[in-house]
């Protein structure tokens, strides 16, 4: 039996919303049955209703799950937790309760699994069924910042550990956090999101709800990674046999809805990607892929195994792009094209499959290159791409007319090395 005082031990509801004055009995994790004494001073029957008072069925509802609550938390390894109401079914109300009456409810325990469980319960007046039905209940931390006992990240320690720092650390109390994750400073963490184990996560960054991010990645500061995104998934690949592999992410990158990003195959590889970032709405980056810094990608772009982007390379929505492909820097890739091939940078290119059709002056411009070195590149790929020339004499053509810079040089030894691959791919060995 528990008195009001032991009750409110258990319970967290105080006056006027603690509906239950005494548990007559309680056998722990089977049964319980409390009571509820009604008197016309409760505040809700001022209003409901005057003249004919009548205790209100979603309060009858409530006081049977508070007796419910106390059963589940008396649960070996639920102590210190709250019983979050989860939903209810089959409840029928039979007779109204009124004011003098004495509201009595008899639970059982019908499941509890891990953070979630179900009763049954009957609530009589006088011994005749006033109310019935099943209430099930979600099981978390009272203090939300505290350590659950499955497992979870020390949230109190977290809370301290990011206070000198004037940063608040936000994690939803449904959020499931391994113990050996380590949290930034002002990180947060929305509701049924997971963060699994050996998994880093930098200051100032936010995780929406339902984000799944599993082990071993690595996450820079102030990233942004919305609603429904994987991250560090098991690679789709055969060859995967579950060795340590690993995804890294940089500092200020946009993940917007359902993205994912797969780790690595092979022990100790990692799937990479830099920093300021923008992977729109259900783009896919596989495993073992490498991306650089300031690369955009529009909606449902998909990225196989094994290929490298580099910095500031823009991606229309739906384009697909074939495993083992290099795409230079600054290069812009067109809506639905399809990619098998290498992308030289600087390049626009567009189809399926992609053929060079014009060169990113824009891009070239707003990374600050000069005049001269734009009007060189130009020349550069006039000889490559719209002469009569093959590979080889473009090139020859190229050393000989063109004077030589940073860019020009990157590009040719570009154009040279998927020379040396197979398919168009500088990243693929060649066959024989």
């Amino acid at each position: 039996m528990l008195d009001i005082e032991q009750i409110r031990d258990v319970l967290p509801h105080r006056y006027p919303f603690l509906l239950v004055d005494r548990i007559l009995d309680l056998v722990p994790g089977k049964s319980a049955r409390g009571y509820k004494n009604v008197t016309i001073n409760e505040e809700f029957f001022e209003g409901h209703f005057p003249g004919h008072a009548v205790m209100p069925g979603v309060l009858v509802c409530e006081a049977m799950a508070q007796v419910g609550g106390v059963l589940l938390l008396s649960k070996t390894g639920n102590e210190g937790k709250l019983a979050y109401f989860g939903g209810m079914d089959r409840v029928r109300f039979r007779k109204p309760v009124l004011p003098g009456d004495t509201l009595v409810t008899d639970v059982e325990l019908v499941a509890a699994k891990s953070n979630i469980g179900k009763v049954r319960a009957v609530a009589r007046v006088d011994g005749d069924v006033a109310c019935e039905g099943e209430f099930m209940f979600a099981l978390v931390a009272r203090d939300r910042r505290r350590e659950s006992n499955d497992g979870a990240v020390d949230k109190t320690k977290l809370e301290a550990d990011v206070k000198a720092g004037g940063n608040k650390t936000e994690i939803h109390p449904t959020a499931l956090i391994d113990q050996s994750a380590e949290i930034g400073q002002g990180v947060s963490i929305g509701a049924y999101s997971i963060v699994g184990g050996n998994v880093q996560i930098g200051d100032g960054t936010r995780i929406d709800p339902h984000v799944v991010i599993e082990s071993n990645v690595s996450m820079g500061k102030e990233c942004m990674v919305l609603a429904g995104s994987v991250i560090g998934g098991a690679p789709q690949d055969k060859k995967f046999h579950g060795e340590d592999s690993f995804v890294r992410i940089g500092d200020n990158n946009i993940i917007r809805e359902y993205v994912t990003i797969h780790r690595a195959s092979g022990d100790g590889e990692a799937t990479v990607l830099g920093e300021g970032n923008m992977l729109m709405a259900y783009c896919h980056v596989g495993h073992n892929c490498k991306l650089g810094d300031n690369i955009t990608m529009a909606n449902y772009v998909g990225i196989s195994g094994h290929v490298l982007v580099e910095d500031k390379v823009v991606f229309g929505g739906f384009v697909g792009v074939h495993q083992n492909v290099r795409i230079g820097k600054l290069a812009m890739v067109g809506g639905m094209s399809k990619v098998v091939q290498d992308v030289p940078p600087f390049a626009i290119v567009d189809g399926r499959p992609t053929r060079v059709c014009d060169l990113n002056v824009i891009g070239l411009r707003r990374s600050s290159v000069t005049p001269k070195v734009r009007s060189e590149i130009r020349l550069a790929y006039k000889l490559l791409y719209r002469s009569n020339l093959n590979v080889a004499q473009a090139l020859e053509a190229i050393d000989r007319e063109i004077e030589t810079s940073e860019e020009l040089q990157y590009l040719l030894d570009f154009v040279r090395n998927v020379r040396e691959g197979f398919g168009g791919r500088q990243l693929e060995t060649p066959r024989f």
